[in-house]
């Protein structure tokens, strides 16, 4: 019937609206590197064991739709707690509370 075979793609996937697979049971911890407004960087504590990791020299990406508790961004050099997603475009923190 020819139902979704490429229709409305874009190239190169990116964004926080990309399909997920959580990779972790747990939360875990690691620093914010970068925060560049709507979306930053995080380098976790315990480097991930996944194919992907290396992406992003280990780091995961985060975007201000990932927050939870009430805060809108985060501080570079802060200790956060978070999830880690894998989608399209690789290594992601998800649930991602401050300190």
């Amino acid at each position: 019937d020819g139902k979704g075979k490429g229709k409305g793609k874009r190239k190169g996937p990116s964004g926080p609206g990309l399909p997920r697979e959580r990779i972790t049971a747990e939360p875990v911890t690691g620093t914010v590197s970068e925060w560049r407004g709507k979306y930053g960087w995080i380098t976790p504590t315990v480097p991930v064991e996944h194919e992907q990791a290396a992406k992003r020299m280990g780091n995961l990406y985060v975007s201000t739709t990932d927050l939870v508790g009430g805060i809108t961004e985060l501080t570079p050099g802060a200790l956060c707690q978070f999830h880690i997603f894998l989608d399209a475009s690789g290594l992601g923190a998800e649930e991602c509370m401050g300190s």
